[in-house]
């Protein structure tokens, strides 16, 4: 790449999301690529290596080199509240990130946001990996960088691989357990990248904007019925209470009950527009032609 093109730089770029980015700000051929990794000698980031990515070791943990802010035209910064290693710990992973960035004088910053569940419910609901989001992304609108811009993502497609796949009981009957709520905005995370590019491209269009990422609002039961006609075989909603859910031995089950109750009373999005990014990027697939294009029967 021409060295006469701005510098971004991608953290998560061997993840979902940033990896979505990468690969779509690639398509542009308007930006230098730089990433932040843990591990700069694993496939994925030797992988992006060969791709033209720059690849520099940084850690939320142990820190990273400030060195890696410099020269730097925008940042796109994602957390990842589910990490063992830091796990509920995104404001303290993300300050340094934003303060070392704006004192190197990078002109950009993209933050991948969510809603703050705790303000908008009055205090209700806390759901850490939302509102902790909400609290950095208001943060960082009070740095006063040249451009921001806060994509935010609905619930993966995804999770239903990861998060509630079908599973089967004693007797082969599948089922997904889910706390109860109403309606999941959802979309394919493979596609984040459509939007971010866009707003790297056009930082004055977008500047100041949190931009919900949803291709779909529907029922559980839809996405459940869906699933069924994939695999040709009938998978069952077990809709269980919000404290039922809570109360399951793993780690961040509260979590994620509290967030679907989130969900039920506010929707995903809780006051905002959530056809914004829609509009942004009208090619975001639909749950059922995402199907189409995974092998869930791998999964049973």
């Amino acid at each position: 790449m021409s060295n006469s093109k701005p510098t971004l730089l991608i953290f998560g770029a061997t993840g979902a999301q940033g990896g979505s980015i990468v690969d779509y700000l690639e398509a542009t051929n308007k930006f230098q690529l730089r990433a932040v990794s843990r591990n700069v000698k694993s496939e994925k980031a030797l992988a992006l290596r060969k791709r033209g990515v720059e690849m520099v070791t940084g850690d939320f943990v142990t820190g990273i080199p400030s060195s890696v802010y410099q020269g730097v035209y925008g940042i796109f910064l994602v957390t990842n509240f589910w990490d063992p290693s830091s796990m509920g710990k995104e404001w303290e992973q993300s300050i340094p990130v934003i303060d070392a960035a704006f004192a190197a004088g990078v002109k950009q910053f993209v933050y991948s946001t969510l809603p703050n569940c705790f303000k908008e419910s009055n205090g209700k609901y806390e759901v850490a990996h939302f509102t902790t989001k909400g609290k950095v992304e208001d943060y960082i609108r009070s740095k006063g960088f040249q451009y921001s811009a806060f994509p935010a993502p609905a619930f993966y497609y995804q999770n239903f691989q990861t998060f509630f796949p079908p599973k089967a009981d004693e007797n082969g009957n599948l089922s997904i357990t889910m706390p109860v709520t109403s309606k999941i905005a959802t979309f394919d995370v493979s596609q984040i990248g459509g939007e971010v590019s866009a707003i790297f491209v056009n930082p004055e269009k977008y500047n100041g904007q949190f931009i919900p990422i949803c291709a779909e609002n529907q029922s559980p039961q839809y996405y459940i019925d869906a699933i069924s006609e994939k695999i040709g075989k009938k998978v069952t909603l077990n809709a269980v209470t919000v404290e039922e859910f809570s109360a399951f031995p793993f780690p961040g089950a509260q979590e994620l009950g509290e967030m679907f109750a989130w969900f039920n009373e506010y929707g995903y999005y809780g006051k905002q527009d959530a056809q914004i990014g829609k509009k942004i990027d009208p090619s975001l697939r639909s749950f059922k032609e995402w199907l189409n294009l995974v092998d869930f029967k791998a999964l049973v």
